[in-house]
């Protein structure tokens, strides 16, 4: 029963690490600190899609680094930190140290990004990359597999399309933006510009799919197709800017 219970409360103090919440009455005597010790701010919201999928994510960097960092996390429908900030976007990430903002990045990003930007903000080596363990390394959207078809437009947009509906994996996620703006630049038509604004939104980057959507809304007119889809994707949209 000891060792059960010491189990359960070394579980918890891992998710703490990973998830301690903080406010506004909290945030200026967290953040605003002289510790050499990089800070990463996490702004998210409990609807957000994007920033539950990337719990998992800053969980495993968390438990990595230990207290080699600190992890905040802010709710932005409950704060105003945010709105100090200029955050538009969720989620959105700060890295701070020392007082000073160093870095800041917007929407879902992988791992393997995630963790590089650990490195370069933390002053840490980078032997210890977690590039092969993120969960999108999922075989269907394996490297050799995009270079298959990799000159054929619209098989790319169809991955593309088919990860926007069947897959949650961030990196798989991000593999298909690439595909997808791959599929553009070879052909770029009503489809693939919607399959690009869908994953943009599906990662959190509302601004960025907001002006793809519009622009396939124009291509549609163009090429005389429907677009309703494309305008409840809209709709979706400015529910979370």
């Amino acid at each position: 029963m000891k060792n059960l219970l010491l189990l359960l409360l070394g579980m918890l103090s891992i998710q703490a690490i990973a998830q301690i919440e903080i406010t506004d009455d909290n945030a200026e005597e967290k953040l605003l600190v002289n510790n050499d010790k990089l800070i990463i701010v996490d702004f998210y919201a409990t609807w957000c899609g994007p920033c539950k999928r990337m719990d998992p994510i800053i969980e495993r960097l968390a438990e990595k680094y230990g207290d080699r960092i600190s992890i905040y996390k802010i709710d932005v429908d409950e704060n105003e930190v945010d709105d100090a900030l200029s955050v538009t976007s969720i989620p959105t990430y700060y890295f701070i140290k020392n007082k000073e903002t160093l870095d800041y990045m917007e929407g879902a990003m992988s791992e393997e990004d995630f963790e590089d930007l650990i490195i370069e903000h933390g002053g840490f080596s980078s032997n210890s990359s977690s590039a092969g363990s993120s969960e999108g390394s999922n075989e269907e959207y394996s490297q050799d597999s995009i270079d298959a078809i990799w000159y054929d437009s619209d098989a790319l947009n169809s991955k593309a399309w088919h990860a926007y509906l069947e897959h949650s994996e961030i990196d798989v996620l991000l593999k298909s933006i690439k595909m997808v703006k791959r599929s553009i630049e070879l052909d770029a038509n009503y489809n693939n510009t919607d399959t690009y604004a869908a994953l943009l939104y599906k990662t959190g980057r509302y601004d960025e799919a907001w002006k793809q959507a519009k622009a396939a809304i124009l291509l549609a007119k163009e090429e005389d197709v429907s677009y309703s889809s494309t305008q409840e994707l809209l709709m979706k949209i400015v529910d979370k800017m």
